[in-house]
């Protein structure tokens, strides 16, 4: 096992650089940032190399900037440029592992009570509604009829007789599966 042996610096922000080929478009998430910088504070550190490039925190970054900050608490790694390149990608994929259980989450939400606040980070549900004791937490029951409904399409779109040439892979923003489905099912 690693021994950690973490420092955590303050650098400029005219010293550090964004990675040139960060992957990941961030733009929409900085917004949500900013506002739990303002909510909460900035607690968690930038991760650079040794050449002050970001390898993990671009939205981070960007939200300080923007927030008018000089300076942010960093973690300086030496790692040769593959482990650095994996490290970004594997730091940002792993957050896309990870769902939600809504039950516990309406559970917290609802003890919080201040729905506005939140409101931030659930930008495409209305909190209020979702939240509300009288219509609490309902899912859908699931019937024989949905199932069977359920299961023609998946033997549907995973028939032998299909080509690759008629399918893409796509995969699921929820739960990150992916699957085939006919070019022609593409809006």
């Amino acid at each position: 096992m690693q021994k950690l042996n973490l420092k955590v610096q303050e650098i400029p922000l005219t010293q550090i650089k964004p990675y040139w080929r960060n992957a990941r478009k961030n733009d929409k998430t900085v917004e949500a940032v900013k506002e739990s910088i303002k909510s909460y504070g900035f607690n968690q550190p930038l991760v650079l190399d040794t050449n002050n490039v970001i390898i993990t925190g671009h939205a981070r970054f960007k939200a300080l900037m923007q927030l008018g900050y000089t300076e942010a608490p960093c973690v300086v790694l030496d790692l040769p440029d593959t482990k650095a390149k994996e490290y970004r990608i594997a730091d940002n994929k792993t957050h896309e592992m990870t769902i939600w259980d809504n039950e516990e989450l309406v559970v917290e939400l609802r003890e919080i009570g201040n729905f506005e606040t939140m409101q931030n980070y659930f930008q495409n549900i209305n909190l209020t509604d979702w939240l509300d004791d009288s219509v609490g937490f309902n899912v859908n029951p699931v019937t024989q009829e949905k199932v069977d409904k359920v299961q023609h399409d998946l033997e549907d779109r995973f028939s032998a007789e299909r080509t690759t040439e008629d399918t893409v892979d796509v995969l699921c923003p929820h739960c990150y599966e992916e699957f085939s489905i006919k070019k022609s099912e593409l809006l």
